[in-house]
């Protein structure tokens, strides 16, 4: 990918934010079938939400947001719609196995 200090004009600096854009939905994929993939070791719907696990992601992410000159309350705000769908996403999961058993 080219750096985008060398970038020429305005088309060339979209084609790396498009590139970007890709790598992080691909890697929201990548976390996703890890979501789906924890399930399997969760026993109940506490450890599906494991507030405290929840507490740890949001300061380190807080954390990394600012190592990288980012807002930190936006990553936060981010993180927490992720983790929320991703709580859903898990206990719908647990509730299907649950009920094939």
């Amino acid at each position: 990918m080219k750096e985008v200090t060398d970038c020429q004009n305005i088309g060339e600096v979209r084609e790396i934010i498009d590139e970007v854009d890709y790598q992080i939905l691909e890697s929201l994929g990548k976390r996703l079938k890890c979501v789906e993939a924890i399930v399997k070791f969760k026993t109940d719907t506490d450890s599906i939400i494991a507030k405290e696990r929840q507490l740890e992601v949001f300061q380190k992410r807080r954390e990394w947001a600012e190592a990288f000159g980012l807002d930190p309350d936006l990553i936060t705000e981010i993180y927490e719609k992720l983790i929320s769908w991703n709580i859903r996403k898990e206990l719908e999961i647990f509730k299907t196995n649950e009920n094939s058993l």
